[in-house]
Protein backbone atom coordinates (compact mmCIF):
# COMPACT_ATOMS: atom_id res chain seq x y z
CA UNK A 1 0.00 0.00 0.00
CA UNK A 2 1.23 3.41 -1.03
CA UNK A 3 1.57 6.02 2.53
CA UNK A 4 1.05 9.25 1.39
CA UNK A 5 4.03 11.46 2.88
CA UNK A 6 3.38 15.09 5.12
CA UNK A 7 7.00 15.48 5.83
CA UNK A 8 9.97 16.95 4.39
CA UNK A 9 12.87 14.67 5.26
CA UNK A 10 14.82 12.60 2.48
CA UNK A 11 16.06 9.17 3.26
CA UNK A 12 19.72 8.80 2.25
CA UNK A 13 21.34 4.94 1.95
CA UNK A 14 25.06 5.94 1.46
CA UNK A 15 26.27 3.22 -0.59
CA UNK A 16 29.60 2.42 -2.15
CA UNK A 17 30.37 3.39 -6.21
CA UNK A 18 30.53 -0.76 -6.73
CA UNK A 19 31.99 -1.80 -9.96
CA UNK A 20 31.74 -5.35 -9.20
CA UNK A 21 29.03 -6.95 -8.19
CA UNK A 22 28.22 -6.58 -4.37
CA UNK A 23 25.46 -7.97 -2.55
CA UNK A 24 25.39 -5.47 0.08
CA UNK A 25 24.61 -2.66 -3.15
CA UNK A 26 21.91 -4.85 -3.83
CA UNK A 27 20.30 -4.81 -1.10
CA UNK A 28 20.69 -1.10 0.03
CA UNK A 29 19.04 -0.76 -3.55
CA UNK A 30 16.54 -2.89 -2.85
CA UNK A 31 15.52 -1.00 0.06
CA UNK A 32 15.44 1.92 -1.86
CA UNK A 33 13.00 0.69 -4.41
CA UNK A 34 10.19 -0.53 -1.71
CA UNK A 35 10.89 3.34 0.13
CA UNK A 36 10.17 4.60 -3.44
CA UNK A 37 6.88 2.26 -4.41
CA UNK A 38 5.53 3.14 -0.74
CA UNK A 39 5.61 6.97 -0.99
CA UNK A 40 8.91 7.31 0.72
CA UNK A 41 11.30 10.23 -0.45
CA UNK A 42 14.26 8.23 -0.16
CA UNK A 43 17.93 8.26 -2.56
CA UNK A 44 20.82 5.99 -3.28
CA UNK A 45 23.84 8.36 -2.12
CA UNK A 46 26.68 7.29 -4.20
CA UNK A 47 29.91 9.00 -3.92
CA UNK A 48 30.87 9.62 -7.21
CA UNK A 49 28.83 12.02 -10.08
CA UNK A 50 26.85 10.02 -12.43
CA UNK A 51 27.73 6.82 -11.10
CA UNK A 52 25.69 3.96 -11.64
CA UNK A 53 26.60 0.09 -10.71
CA UNK A 54 26.98 -1.25 -14.18
CA UNK A 55 25.93 -4.62 -13.07
CA UNK A 56 22.64 -3.97 -11.55
CA UNK A 57 19.41 -3.32 -13.35
CA UNK A 58 17.40 -1.77 -10.81
CA UNK A 59 16.37 1.96 -10.89
CA UNK A 60 16.10 4.34 -8.09
CA UNK A 61 16.68 7.92 -7.29
CA UNK A 62 20.26 8.70 -7.11
CA UNK A 63 22.08 11.54 -5.43
CA UNK A 64 25.83 12.41 -5.38
CA UNK A 65 28.11 13.36 -2.69
CA UNK A 66 30.69 14.64 -5.35
CA UNK A 67 27.98 16.82 -6.86
CA UNK A 68 27.67 19.28 -3.77
CA UNK A 69 24.86 17.07 -2.04
CA UNK A 70 23.31 19.80 0.80
CA UNK A 71 21.94 17.89 3.88
CA UNK A 72 19.39 19.60 6.21
CA UNK A 73 18.66 18.50 9.52
CA UNK A 74 14.97 17.37 8.30
CA UNK A 75 17.18 13.96 6.34
CA UNK A 76 17.92 11.09 7.41
CA UNK A 77 20.92 9.53 6.44
CA UNK A 78 21.90 5.30 6.84
CA UNK A 79 25.27 4.29 6.53
CA UNK A 80 26.80 1.34 6.13
CA UNK A 81 28.28 -0.56 8.73
CA UNK A 82 32.09 -0.55 7.55
CA UNK A 83 31.73 2.90 6.09
CA UNK A 84 34.55 4.56 8.37
CA UNK A 85 34.83 7.83 6.11
CA UNK A 86 30.59 8.28 6.06
CA UNK A 87 30.46 7.50 10.04
CA UNK A 88 33.13 9.77 10.71
CA UNK A 89 32.42 12.78 8.61
CA UNK A 90 28.37 12.40 9.32
CA UNK A 91 29.27 13.42 13.12
CA UNK A 92 28.94 16.80 12.71
CA UNK A 93 26.16 16.32 10.54
CA UNK A 94 22.86 17.16 12.94
CA UNK A 95 20.81 15.31 11.63
CA UNK A 96 18.97 11.68 12.65
CA UNK A 97 21.43 8.84 11.29
CA UNK A 98 21.08 4.64 11.27
CA UNK A 99 23.25 2.07 10.73
CA UNK A 100 22.50 -0.78 8.33
CA UNK A 101 24.60 -3.34 9.49
CA UNK A 102 24.88 -6.07 6.54
CA UNK A 103 27.68 -7.93 8.35
CA UNK A 104 28.31 -7.81 11.65
CA UNK A 105 32.14 -9.23 11.40
CA UNK A 106 32.47 -5.61 9.52
CA UNK A 107 31.56 -3.46 12.02
CA UNK A 108 34.79 -2.76 13.51
CA UNK A 109 35.86 -1.55 10.01
CA UNK A 110 34.06 1.39 10.85
CA UNK A 111 34.35 1.45 14.52
CA UNK A 112 37.69 1.86 15.80
CA UNK A 113 40.06 1.86 19.27
CA UNK A 114 36.70 1.33 21.28
CA UNK A 115 34.86 3.56 19.85
CA UNK A 116 30.38 3.39 19.69
CA UNK A 117 28.65 4.28 17.39
CA UNK A 118 27.01 6.66 19.60
CA UNK A 119 30.13 8.82 19.75
CA UNK A 120 29.17 9.61 16.44
CA UNK A 121 25.39 10.31 16.82
CA UNK A 122 24.20 7.66 15.39
CA UNK A 123 20.84 6.53 16.87
CA UNK A 124 19.96 3.35 16.22
CA UNK A 125 20.88 -0.01 14.33
CA UNK A 126 19.06 -2.22 11.85
CA UNK A 127 20.44 -5.21 10.03
CA UNK A 128 19.61 -7.79 7.38
CA UNK A 129 19.40 -11.10 9.89
CA UNK A 130 18.61 -12.36 13.19
CA UNK A 131 22.21 -13.36 13.81
CA UNK A 132 23.71 -9.70 13.37
CA UNK A 133 20.93 -8.50 15.75
CA UNK A 134 21.62 -10.93 18.04
CA UNK A 135 25.47 -9.45 17.83
CA UNK A 136 24.68 -6.20 17.96
CA UNK A 137 22.28 -6.11 21.22
CA UNK A 138 24.92 -8.33 22.87
CA UNK A 139 27.88 -6.20 22.12
CA UNK A 140 26.52 -2.58 21.46
CA UNK A 141 24.00 -0.60 24.00
CA UNK A 142 21.17 -0.54 21.91
CA UNK A 143 17.99 -2.49 23.16
CA UNK A 144 16.89 -3.26 20.28
CA UNK A 145 18.25 -4.07 16.29
CA UNK A 146 15.41 -4.50 14.32
CA UNK A 147 15.58 -7.25 11.31
CA UNK A 148 14.85 -6.57 7.69
CA UNK A 149 15.25 -10.09 6.43
CA UNK A 150 16.76 -10.07 3.01
CA UNK A 151 15.21 -11.30 -1.02
CA UNK A 152 16.20 -12.72 -3.10
CA UNK A 153 14.27 -12.67 -6.57
CA UNK A 154 12.55 -15.53 -6.88
CA UNK A 155 11.71 -15.42 -10.07
CA UNK A 156 14.85 -15.41 -11.53
CA UNK A 157 16.58 -17.75 -9.23
CA UNK A 158 14.31 -20.78 -9.85
CA UNK A 159 16.20 -23.97 -11.08
CA UNK A 160 16.32 -25.23 -14.51
CA UNK A 161 17.44 -28.77 -16.22
CA UNK A 162 20.37 -29.85 -14.44
CA UNK A 163 23.57 -30.72 -15.70
CA UNK A 164 26.79 -32.44 -13.06
CA UNK A 165 28.57 -29.27 -12.77
CA UNK A 166 29.97 -26.99 -9.76
CA UNK A 167 29.35 -23.84 -9.18
CA UNK A 168 31.65 -21.52 -7.42
CA UNK A 169 32.58 -17.94 -6.76
CA UNK A 170 36.36 -17.11 -7.04
CA UNK A 171 36.82 -14.16 -4.78
CA UNK A 172 35.24 -16.14 -1.88
CA UNK A 173 38.44 -17.37 0.22
CA UNK A 174 40.19 -17.70 -2.87
CA UNK A 175 43.18 -20.10 -0.67
CA UNK A 176 40.62 -22.09 0.89
CA UNK A 177 38.77 -22.57 -2.60
CA UNK A 178 42.13 -23.18 -4.26
CA UNK A 179 42.92 -26.00 -1.92
CA UNK A 180 39.81 -28.03 -2.26
CA UNK A 181 39.61 -27.84 -5.97
CA UNK A 182 43.17 -29.39 -6.35
CA UNK A 183 42.31 -31.90 -3.02
CA UNK A 184 39.07 -33.23 -5.03
CA UNK A 185 40.86 -33.09 -8.90
CA UNK A 186 44.39 -35.15 -7.08
CA UNK A 187 41.96 -37.68 -5.37
CA UNK A 188 38.98 -38.07 -7.42
CA UNK A 189 40.73 -38.05 -10.74
CA UNK A 190 37.72 -39.80 -12.40
CA UNK A 191 35.97 -36.63 -11.92
CA UNK A 192 37.94 -34.02 -13.88
CA UNK A 193 35.76 -33.78 -16.11
CA UNK A 194 33.33 -32.20 -14.44
CA UNK A 195 32.77 -28.56 -15.38
CA UNK A 196 33.69 -25.87 -12.79
CA UNK A 197 31.80 -22.62 -13.57
CA UNK A 198 32.52 -19.22 -11.59
CA UNK A 199 29.89 -16.86 -10.81
CA UNK A 200 31.91 -13.70 -10.04
CA UNK A 201 31.83 -10.82 -12.31
CA UNK A 202 28.73 -10.94 -13.95
CA UNK A 203 25.29 -9.86 -13.27
CA UNK A 204 22.36 -11.12 -11.85
CA UNK A 205 20.78 -12.74 -14.58
CA UNK A 206 23.68 -14.93 -15.58
CA UNK A 207 24.46 -15.79 -11.74
CA UNK A 208 20.56 -17.53 -12.13
CA UNK A 209 21.73 -18.86 -15.24
CA UNK A 210 24.15 -20.98 -14.47
CA UNK A 211 23.15 -21.98 -10.81
CA UNK A 212 19.89 -22.95 -12.31
CA UNK A 213 21.72 -25.24 -14.34
CA UNK A 214 24.43 -26.75 -12.00
CA UNK A 215 23.88 -29.38 -9.91
CA UNK A 216 25.79 -28.58 -6.95
CA UNK A 217 26.74 -25.61 -5.58
CA UNK A 218 30.33 -24.64 -3.45
CA UNK A 219 30.05 -22.28 -0.98
CA UNK A 220 33.51 -21.00 0.43
CA UNK A 221 31.51 -17.73 2.43
CA UNK A 222 33.10 -16.96 5.73
CA UNK A 223 32.19 -14.30 8.15
CA UNK A 224 29.24 -13.42 6.76
CA UNK A 225 26.11 -11.61 7.90
CA UNK A 226 23.75 -13.71 6.16
CA UNK A 227 25.43 -15.28 2.72
CA UNK A 228 23.53 -14.28 -0.38
CA UNK A 229 24.60 -16.74 -2.98
CA UNK A 230 24.13 -19.97 -0.74
CA UNK A 231 20.42 -19.20 -0.74
CA UNK A 232 20.20 -18.10 -3.97
CA UNK A 233 21.90 -21.82 -5.29
CA UNK A 234 18.90 -23.08 -2.73
CA UNK A 235 16.22 -21.50 -4.86
CA UNK A 236 18.11 -22.76 -7.97
CA UNK A 237 17.81 -26.18 -6.73
CA UNK A 238 21.40 -26.25 -6.35
CA UNK A 239 22.88 -29.10 -3.70
CA UNK A 240 25.21 -26.67 -1.49
CA UNK A 241 28.26 -27.87 -0.32
CA UNK A 242 30.81 -25.65 1.63
CA UNK A 243 30.54 -23.57 4.30
CA UNK A 244 27.47 -21.26 5.83
CA UNK A 245 30.10 -18.12 7.25
CA UNK A 246 28.56 -18.55 10.16
CA UNK A 247 25.30 -15.60 9.01
CA UNK A 248 24.21 -18.39 6.81
CA UNK A 249 22.78 -20.45 10.23
CA UNK A 250 19.76 -18.49 9.58
CA UNK A 251 18.88 -20.92 6.61
CA UNK A 252 21.60 -23.76 6.63
CA UNK A 253 20.39 -26.80 8.10
CA UNK A 254 21.84 -30.72 8.11
CA UNK A 255 18.61 -31.36 6.09
CA UNK A 256 18.95 -28.96 3.40
CA UNK A 257 22.49 -28.68 2.51
CA UNK A 258 25.89 -30.69 2.98
CA UNK A 259 27.34 -27.65 5.17
CA UNK A 260 31.11 -27.77 6.57
CA UNK A 261 32.78 -26.71 9.42
CA UNK A 262 35.19 -23.43 7.20
CA UNK A 263 38.70 -24.94 9.04
CA UNK A 264 38.02 -28.16 7.80
CA UNK A 265 38.59 -28.04 4.20
CA UNK A 266 39.89 -31.56 3.52
CA UNK A 267 36.47 -32.68 4.89
CA UNK A 268 35.10 -30.88 2.33
CA UNK A 269 36.71 -31.77 -0.45
CA UNK A 270 35.77 -35.13 0.38
CA UNK A 271 32.25 -33.86 0.63
CA UNK A 272 32.14 -32.47 -2.19
CA UNK A 273 32.78 -36.17 -3.98
CA UNK A 274 30.66 -37.41 -2.22
CA UNK A 275 28.24 -35.44 -2.98
CA UNK A 276 29.51 -35.25 -7.08
CA UNK A 277 28.69 -39.47 -6.30
CA UNK A 278 25.54 -39.05 -5.21
CA UNK A 279 24.43 -36.74 -8.05
CA UNK A 280 25.99 -38.86 -10.60
CA UNK A 281 24.26 -42.36 -9.04
CA UNK A 282 20.68 -39.96 -8.85
CA UNK A 283 20.49 -41.02 -5.45
CA UNK A 284 16.94 -40.06 -3.75
CA UNK A 285 18.80 -37.94 -1.15
CA UNK A 286 20.14 -35.22 -3.83
CA UNK A 287 16.22 -34.76 -5.07
CA UNK A 288 15.10 -34.72 -0.70
CA UNK A 289 17.57 -31.87 -0.20
CA UNK A 290 16.60 -30.08 -3.19
CA UNK A 291 12.97 -29.64 -2.69
CA UNK A 292 13.62 -28.70 1.16
CA UNK A 293 16.35 -26.10 -0.14
CA UNK A 294 13.75 -24.52 -2.41
CA UNK A 295 11.52 -24.69 0.27
CA UNK A 296 13.64 -22.67 3.01
CA UNK A 297 14.90 -20.58 0.22
CA UNK A 298 10.96 -19.32 -0.78
CA UNK A 299 10.70 -17.68 2.48
CA UNK A 300 12.96 -14.69 1.56
CA UNK A 301 10.67 -12.93 -0.40
CA UNK A 302 10.26 -9.46 -1.13
CA UNK A 303 7.27 -8.74 -0.04
CA UNK A 304 8.44 -10.02 3.47
CA UNK A 305 11.42 -7.54 2.64
CA UNK A 306 9.19 -5.05 2.12
CA UNK A 307 6.52 -5.41 5.43
CA UNK A 308 9.47 -5.69 7.33
CA UNK A 309 11.23 -2.26 6.15
CA UNK A 310 7.67 0.08 5.72
CA UNK A 311 6.94 -1.84 9.41
CA UNK A 312 10.07 0.03 10.44
CA UNK A 313 10.17 3.01 8.24
CA UNK A 314 6.71 3.79 9.64
CA UNK A 315 8.29 4.46 13.43
CA UNK A 316 11.52 6.43 12.36
CA UNK A 317 9.54 8.57 9.31
CA UNK A 318 7.94 11.04 12.13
Amino acid sequence: MVCAMNNNSRILYICYDSLVPSGGVKVIYSHVSHLVENGYPAFVVHNQAGFKPPWLNCNVPILYADGNLQISQDDIIVIPEDHKTAIKECKNINTRKYIFCQNHFYVFKGLQNGDSWQDYGISGVFCCSDIISKFIRSVFDYDEAPVIHNAINLDLFKPHRKRLQIAYMSRKSPGELDFIRNLFNKLYKQNKQIPWVCIDNVDESKVAEIMSKSAIFLSTSVYEGLGLPPIEAMACGCIVVGFHGDGGLEYATDDNGFWCERSNIIECARTLKHVVSLVDNEDSIIDEIRNRAIKKAGEYTFDRQCKELIHLWRKIYR
